[in-house]
């Protein structure tokens, strides 16, 4: 990396990472159209940042935005840093204009830095540690998704048959067959771990999601999966990533909805399960929760403790419906089994916990 002068302060370490994240960008970046551009949480996710303050703009000011942007403006390098903008309005901070002694709304200034941006040669001051930073909304192609799909379900497959595989391989095969890095299609795999999270499903182990995905990537992979899998397709993540990027917004306001519910007719695969399973899981369970331990939170019309039965390995994951893989849970611990962060921790509690069960 060249030296800066020494009277001026170089970037930080997390600011030269925000710099080549930027640098990555700019080949498809169209300086007249903030669409293009990067919000403040979108950093976040591609960089692996968590949240410090109460926006992510703050946030971001103190893990490399603020070194990244005083280097530019005291070294007279272009504003590479107006790439960084409040989706909700469709600007850079007021810090960034003020910073280079702007007016707020100076447009014109904004996107010429953005254009100077384009043309500069960045890469002397470059961090030399490379990294393949996966942005949500990539240009990834159909057959790239799915042969990463294709790849992902057969690890699990081994996974779960416990039949020893390595990672890595199944990248390298990638590679020899798409233009992309290894570390490009590892990163690819920890989104298809969050598609499958919000389907409620569970994600290979090593592989933990990563929620910088598109709404219409997402669903391209959840799409995928339906294929390869042959099953019906039903819409579930790309829903909820859009529900999650409104609940991130700072300013959300009350929405109009719809007065009549659109809906959408499709073919769904219920599993015929046996009704003595359940009725044995249940009767076992006596009323208590087999995770948590707490009874059950309210009683039916008929007088019976509300518990729902759940398959330790989901029925939608080839598990089988018998005793020796369902238990008895309470809503809250059903949903977290499904959804929580620590799925996968609660599964292996149950299985030290509850004796009957066996690992399939």
């Amino acid at each position: 990396m060249t030296e800066v002068p020494l009277n001026i302060q170089a970037p930080d370490e997390q600011g030269l990472r925000l710099l080549n994240l930027l640098v990555s960008m700019l080949p498809k970046i169209r300086p007249n159209d903030p669409r293009t551009f990067i919000s403040y949480k979108q950093v976040h996710d591609v960089l692996g940042l968590s949240q410090h303050g109460t926006t992510f703009g703050r946030s971001l000011l103190l893990q490399g935005l603020d070194s990244l942007a005083h280097w530019t403006a005291k070294s007279g390098k272009p504003g590479i840093t107006g790439l960084i903008i409040d989706k909700d309005k469709m600007l850079p901070g007021e810090g960034y204009f003020t910073l280079f002694n702007r007016e707020p709304e100076d447009y014109n200034w904004w996107f010429a830095e953005v254009q100077k941006s384009k043309n500069f040669n960045w890469a002397p001051y470059l961090s030399n540690k490379s990294e393949d930073l996966c942005i949500a909304g990539d240009d990834w192609t159909g057959d790239e998704l799915r042969a990463s799909v294709v790849a992902y379900l057969e690890m699990q497959r081994l996974d779960r048959a416990g039949i020893p595989f390595k990672k890595s391989e199944f990248y390298d095969a990638l590679v020899g067959s798409f233009s992309r890095t290894s570390s490009a299609f590892e990163h690819r795999m920890h989104h298809i771990s969050y598609v499958l999270a919000l389907m409620g499903r569970d994600w290979l182990t090593g592989l933990k999601p990563a929620t910088n995905v598109s709404v219409s990537v997402a669903e391209q992979i959840e799409k995928l999966i339906a294929e390869v899998e042959k099953r019906p397709f039903a819409a579930v993540a790309a829903f909820e990533i859009a529900v999650r990027e409104g609940i991130q917004k700072e300013e959300l306001l009350p929405p109009e909805g719809r007065q009549i519910p659109r809906y959408n007719v499709s073919s769904v695969t219920q599993f015929q399960r046996d009704a003595s399973v359940k009725a044995w899981v249940l009767k076992v369970a006596k009323g208590v929760c087999e995770c948590c331990e707490q009874p059950a939170p309210f009683e039916t019309v008929d007088g019976l403790p509300f518990l729902e039965v759940h398959h330790v390995r989901k029925l939608a994951e080839n598990g089988a419906d018998t005793i020796s893989n369902a238990v008895a849970t309470c809503p809250n611990c059903h949903r977290a089994l499904h959804y929580g962060a620590h799925a996968k921790d609660l599964i292996e509690h149950l299985y030290l916990r509850v004796a009957r069960l066996k690992r399939e």
